[in-house]
């Protein structure tokens, strides 16, 4: 990461304390929240703040009750988790005997059975479940945080005293309610996207999404909570300065990097990437069923990659189509597309795959959902289509004009490097950061300074008392 000016000009002889509250252990190359929080972590670390990561999740690593933290995650911060010990990089939790007894049934299950055994298994139990008139509920993963959850945070906030606290997603937007907060502390929360927009999109689509049903009202209790909400695209921002005009709103989109490519594209390859996020199997279902098919009569010899956990949900087969699931490096699936695919019909936020895309330099076809917060680049880096007959035909523009392709591919870096550095991303909140913390010193001189004025009063009184009765 290239960064000029990151450093704090800070008041207090030691680091800048910042404090993230969150459900989810962000791990490289899985989902879109997870790449932007570890990236926007990395440049607080670069401008010298110390960085606690507080996880209200009890079970990271789901019934197997113990989790190795991600090394990145390890080296930037330090992470406590609610009801877990740590040893080093690893999380251990010890609430039952019996699950430390089927934890290697589970481990079973997860490594050595096939996956087309799992798929089955879970097709089997979803029939028996919608037989028997009722599924197996879970907690909801953007529900409020609960007593509990709040309770951890707060003992965080008494041990570690941060300057910063930043919920992660307004959902968790009641931890700021601690009493363990005081007025010298800057509560902010990471928005991510317009939660009551999402559940109105999803509704309008019949698109299951197991979360909460968020109505704007709630979002806003949530969001007055801070006194800062971070914004990814400006779009966004806009929404969240109308609904809490009382709270400051910063723009801070995911910063990028261009990439460079030593292997030659594939003719006619396309590439969509994705995790299993009901938005992301939802598009891309809706690519392979009723756009994939008239590529393919145009260009026999087109090939598609799909590549994240997205793959799990997808049980048919389709020509010319590899599901090459989670892939550990995808600079060679980048380097190989000719063009990149985000054919999203429902969503909020910014698409950060599509950011990822642009980075590598790529020509993208997307709906216009998957552009929301990135209009200024449609037509130049992007085309947007929104009907299966349109997006079939900008892909296939892409594949047969080459030229038009690789003037596309130059807007996309020009777009990158001109708005996406790391400094253009996440400096404005950095200097907000400063001046917080200048603000706070400046508070807590001017009130040493009046205690010291009251104590010399009082004590010039209580001697000229002393003096009247001498």
């Amino acid at each position: 990461m290239n960064v000029t000016k990151n450093k704090f000009t800070n008041p207090v002889d030691k680091p800048i304390k910042i404090q993230i509250v969150s459900r989810d252990i962000p791990i490289e190359n899985t989902v879109g929240n997870a790449t932007y929080i570890l990236d926007f972590i990395r440049y607080l670390r670069q401008a010298g703040c110390e960085i606690e990561y507080t996880l209200l999740n009890s079970s990271p690593n789901g019934k197997i009750p113990w989790y190795i933290l991600p090394h990145n995650l390890a080296a930037l911060t330090n992470v406590s988790a609610r009801n877990n010990i740590r040893i080093g990089r690893i999380l251990l939790r010890f609430n039952s005997l019996l699950e430390w007894l089927f934890a290697p049934l589970y481990l079973a299950y997860n490594f050595l059975l096939p996956e087309t055994l799992k798929k089955i298994y879970r097709f089997a139990r979803k029939k028996q479940q919608k037989a028997s008139g009722h599924a197996v509920t879970s907690f909801t993963w953007d529900a409020l945080a609960t007593s509990e959850e709040v309770a951890f945070a707060s003992s965080i906030f008494v041990k570690f005293k941060p300057h910063i606290v930043i919920a992660n997603y307004a959902f968790l937007g009641n931890v700021l309610d601690s009493p363990a907060i005081d007025e010298t502390v800057l509560k902010v929360i990471l928005t991510h996207d317009v939660r009551h927009y999402r559940t109105a999109h999803f509704k309008k689509l019949g698109v299951t999404a197991f979360e909460s049903d968020w109505s704007r009202e709630t979002e806003i209790i949530e969001l007055s909570k801070a006194q800062v909400l971070l914004a990814i695209q400006e779009e966004d921002a806009k929404v969240f300065q109308e609904m809490t005009p009382q709270c400051e709103v910063i723009h801070m989109p995911i910063s990028a990097v261009c990439h460079t490519h030593n292997i030659k594209q594939v003719s006619g390859r396309c590439l969509f990437i994705g995790s299993n996020a009901d938005h992301n199997l939802h598009g891309l279902q809706w690519f392979l069923k009723n756009v994939w098919s008239i590529i393919l009569q145009s260009n026999p010899q087109c090939s598609l990659h799909v590549c994240g956990t997205v793959c799990d949900g997808i049980e048919e087969t389709f020509p010319n189509v590899r599901f090459l699931g989670r892939v550990e490096n995808l600079k060679t699936e980048y380097s190989s597309a000719q063009v990149c695919l985000v054919p999203l019909p429902v969503g909020s936020g910014l698409k950060i795959k599509l950011v990822e895309a642009l980075s590598h330099g790529r020509a993208c076809v997307s709906t216009s959902v998957g552009v929301q917060g990135l209009s200024n680049i449609v037509d130049h880096a992007v085309l947007v289509a929104d009907t299966a007959e349109d997006f079939a035909a900008a892909v296939q523009t892409l594949l047969t004009h080459p030229e038009k392709r690789q003037r596309m591919e130059e807007q996309a870096r020009k777009f990158v490097t001109e708005k996406l550095s790391p400094q253009a991303a996440y400096q404005p909140f950095v200097d907000r950061i400063e001046q917080h913390v200048q603000q706070v010193a400046q508070m807590m001189t001017e009130k040493s300074l009046n205690n010291e004025l009251s104590s010399s009063i009082s004590t010039f009184n209580e001697n000229a008392k002393q003096g009247e009765i001498t």
